[in-house]
């Protein structure tokens, strides 16, 4: 029949096994966790740089606005017309 002794040390051997494959398992997982992180962090940056460029585009337009209703043409607005091809429309 069976010898006792040996079921203990297979048992054994198989939740030593289990528990390394466990301790891998959540190392990956770690790792996977972290990587998402540093991904959600540079988006978050990349983003947040976006939204300062369009707050500082934003008030560029304000201003411009506002001096075009004071009947001033204000700094960059010619470049930007001549750019964009409206200056250039007119003239011809």
């Amino acid at each position: 029949g069976r010898k006792p002794g040996r079921k203990a040390s297979n048992e054994k051997v198989d939740i030593k096994a289990k528990l390394e494959r466990s301790r891998q398992s959540a190392r990956e997982c770690r790792a996977r966790k972290k990587l998402r992180y540093q991904y959600l962090e540079e988006l978050v940056a990349d983003r947040e740089k976006a939204v300062l460029a369009l707050r500082a585009e934003l008030e560029r337009y304000k201003q411009w606005s506002h001096k075009l209703g004071e009947g001033r043409i204000p700094n960059g607005f010619q470049q930007l017309l001549e750019e964009s091809g409206i200056l250039k429309q007119e003239i011809s």
